[in-house]
Order: structure tokens, then sequence, then C-alpha cells
């Protein structure tokens, strides 16, 4: 890993290969590269700057210091497989999404780490394979997950209140044909104003929720399609909205491309260089 990198913002991109690249965010150079994981999957930070990885076969969530070269904790999360993670800003609870080992069937759940430690506690949804979650700036969660039903896949959602204890269905109006028989959604995210889903195919879908979800709107992501990873929101602190997005696409090679948000339209950046079929991001803020 590079030095003097902790007042720079850092990009963690996980790859097919085992390795999670970083770069700097805003010059799109690598500042190093992770190793030593089986299949790292999707990642997330917290407001300290610290990462979380979540390796699905390893079947544990790796924490890093921001700009780390070592783990500086490692949770495991067996029997299940961690596929996405998010911290809640306000008490630093650690949400992972679980695929159930061994099947994709039935089985999955969300894990909630307290404070991003100890034994989680298991929230369990009517069954699948869950995909992604979301914290909000106030504690809420929404959660992602997919069910097979012969021969399709299908899309489910469920939002958890920041005091609540059961995961609650939740449909989130707007998707369309998008959700059904593909099981397309692969992230969602929390934009300072409103949850991002998607991205689905060249589209993020807007929500705001209480007690029921309502339909906001969608942007276009031209010029870069992120066909089958999740979406990071960046944002310059917890009272701005985000104003870039960024995610990766795993065809070949793979790259990751940077849009302007909410504005979307074309990509207005790249990285193309060491990647490996890349598929979670997340940015670890430096300190000021």
């Amino acid at each position: 890993m590079d030095k003097g990198l902790k007042q720079r913002d850092l990009l963690y991109v996980s790859n097919a290969n085992g390795t999670v690249n970083v770069y700097r965010y805003w010059q799109r150079t690598l500042a190093g590269v992770l190793t030593d994981f089986k299949q790292p999957m999707g990642a997330c930070a917290d407001s300290a700057g610290d990462v979380y990885i979540a390796d699905y076969q390893a079947q544990k969530i790796y924490k890093y210091h921001h700009g780390g070269t070592k783990p500086i904790a490692v949770l495991d999360d067996s029997p299940y497989k961690p596929w996405a993670c998010s911290v809640a800003p306000a008490n630093g609870n650690l949400a992972v999404a679980n695929s159930p080992y061994g099947t994709y069937a039935k089985g999955g759940n969300i894990a909630i780490y307290a404070s991003g430690s100890g034994k989680p506690a298991i929230l369990q949804g009517s069954g699948g394979h869950f995909i992604g979650c979301a914290y909000d700036d106030h504690g809420d969660l929404l959660v992602g997950s997919e069910y097979r039903y012969s021969p399709f896949w299908y899309d489910q959602f469920y939002y958890l209140p920041k005091h609540g204890t059961k995961l609650l269905p939740m449909t989130l109006p707007g998707l369309g044909s998008y959700s059904s028989h593909f099981g397309v959604v692969e992230g969602l995210a929390w934009d300072g104003k409103y949850w991002v889903v998607g991205p689905i195919y060249d589209q993020l879908f807007l929500y705001s929720i209480n007690i029921k979800a309502r339909y906001v709107g969608k942007i276009t992501l031209s010029g870069g399609y992120p066909y089958a990873g999740p979406i990071w929101i960046y944002r310059k602190n917890l009272q701005s909205r985000g104003t870039q997005a960024v995610a990766g696409n795993n065809e070949s090679n793979g790259v990751v491309s940077y849009w302007k948000y909410p504005a979307g339209g074309s990509a207005i950046g790249e990285i193309t260089k060491d990647l490996d079929a890349p598929f979670g991001v997340a940015v670890s803020m430096g300190t000021p």
C-alpha cells in the first residue's frame, strides 16, 4: 500500500481473482492491493473510514482501517455466505446480507452486528438469497433479496425501522417488469435523501419510505452500464446529498465507471487497469 493516504478518499473494489484494489478516488490511480481473500463480494465503509469486505466463500467479513494493509477484525459469518453490507452512521451497526450455505433456494438472512462486532442478531425473511442492504442516516435499513420460482428469479424487498426487530415486506412501486423474472437488482444505497435501487441495467430507481415506499423517479446511466455490481453514492459528509455515483462492470476484465449524481448521463471517468471482473465498491473518506 502506498504511503500518505490518510487524507485521501479511497475507493475499494473487489475482484473475481480474490483481491481488493484500493484506488485514490479522485485521481483514479492504484494505491494498493489487498490479498488473501477467497471470493470478496460486497464492501462498505463506516463514518470513521474503516472498510468491511464481505468474503462469500470464506464466510467471513474483514475489517480494515482506512488505507490499512492487514485486517483489524474478522467476523465469522458461518454457516452463511456474506454477499453485501452496510454500516449505520449513527451507531456503527453492521448489516450483512447473507446467502444460505450450499443453496440459493431458501434460508438466507440479514445479520446485524451491534457496533460492527460480536455475535449478530439474525433476521429472517421469506427465504432466498439476500443480495443488498442500505442504512439511511437515521438507522433505518432497506434490504433486497432474490428467490427462484423455476425457471425465473424474482426480487423481494424488506424494511427494518431503526428500533425494529423484524424485517417488514416492502413493495417498491415503479420497478415494473425490471425486477420480475430476472432477479437483476444487485445493489441498494442511500444518497442522503433517497434510497437508490440498482443499477438495473442502466437505471437507478429512487424511493422515500415512511411505512410505505414512494417512487420518486429514476436516473439513467449512459456510456458505461454497470451490469453486475452494486453502486456507491459518494457523499462529502452526512449533511450533504451524493454528488457522484460509482460502480463496476464485470464484463471481460471489467471497468469501474463514475457518473455525476443525481444527473446521471454519460460516465465522467473510468478505471480500466488492474481489474478482474470487479463487483463490490466502497469509498473510505480521508481525514481532513
